[in-house]
Formats: C-alpha cells, structure tokens, sequence
C-alpha cells in the first residue's frame, strides 16, 4: 500500500475548500499531479495548487467529502480533518453574540439584526467623524467601508441571486 499523505482543511465555505499537505510543501512535481489526478473528478471546477504554501484550493460543486474519496482511491491524500473542530471559546462567543442578535431582533420587532445595527452604528461613527471635520485617514471612509461590507453580506435576499 503506498504511502499517502495526509491533507488538513484549513478553510471551507460552500463550493470552496481549501487544503494543507505540509509533508509535500516545496514538491512543485506533486503539486502538479494532484492538479492533473484531481481535475478529472467531474466536480472540481477549479483548482489552484502552491507547492511554496503546502496548499491546494479547490472550487468546486457539492460536498467536498467526494473529491476527497476520488484523491484516496487515486492515493493522492488522504483527508484526515474536515470539520474545524470548534474551542470552547468559539461556542461561548458564538452563543453569546447568538443571543445579543436574537434580542436585538425581538426588541425591534424583527426590523433590524446585528448585522444591521453594526451598519447604522458603523454608517453614524463616519458621519459624526465627516461632521467634526476629521477627514483624516482612516476613521471616517474606514468606517464608510466597513458598514458598506456588513450591509451587503447582511442582505437577507442574496441568496435570489
């Protein structure tokens, strides 16, 4: 049985996963097998290997779990974790602003989130700092920018696009 290395997820999102094989980082060769091994599974869209970084991207469509059973049927790696295991402290943080979001949406009647709020106050900090005249880098545009992002990730129809 060949030796097969093993890859960790460092990053996933829907469509969107991204691994760490440490034992090939710096092997250009393997990198570019895995590319041309893996590029023949019917639902990798995309793949970006970097054998500097150890690591390979991979856009593609449906669970990643199939990929990763065509990479150890073709001893490319083996997929040692895939949930990131969550600390204590990620749930009690998780929880906590859980509940904040959950009360924030019963006070107002379901008319603003978290999200939305952190806009508003995000959108108000840059006026106030225009208003005093500070124009200076970064407060008031950072602001700007920030309340921008959390509105447009915080759009409860983005998913109709």
């Amino acid at each position: 049985m060949p030796d097969i290395p093993d890859a960790l997820c460092s990053h996933k999102s829907s469509g969107r996963t991204r691994l760490k094989i440490p034992s090939k980082k710096g092997d250009a060769a393997y990198f570019m097998a895995l590319r041309d091994e893996l590029s023949k599974c019917s639902c990798i869209e995309k793949i970006e290997a970097n054998p500097l970084t150890g690591s390979a991207l991979f856009i593609h469509r449906g669970d990643f779990k199939a990929v990763a059973g065509h990479a150890e049927a073709n001893n490319i790696f083996r997929l040692k974790e895939f949930e990131v295991n969550s600390t204590d402290l990620h749930r009690t943080v998780s929880a906590t602003f859980k509940g904040i979001n959950n009360r924030i949406k019963s006070s107002t009647g379901g008319g603003l989130d978290m999200g939305a709020l952190a806009f508003l106050s995000l959108l108000g900090a840059g006026i106030y700092q225009i208003s005093r005249g500070s124009f200076a880098a970064p407060a008031w545009y950072t602001a700007f920018w920030y309340a921008m992002n959390i509105f447009l990730k915080s759009r409860p129809d983005k998913g109709a696009e």
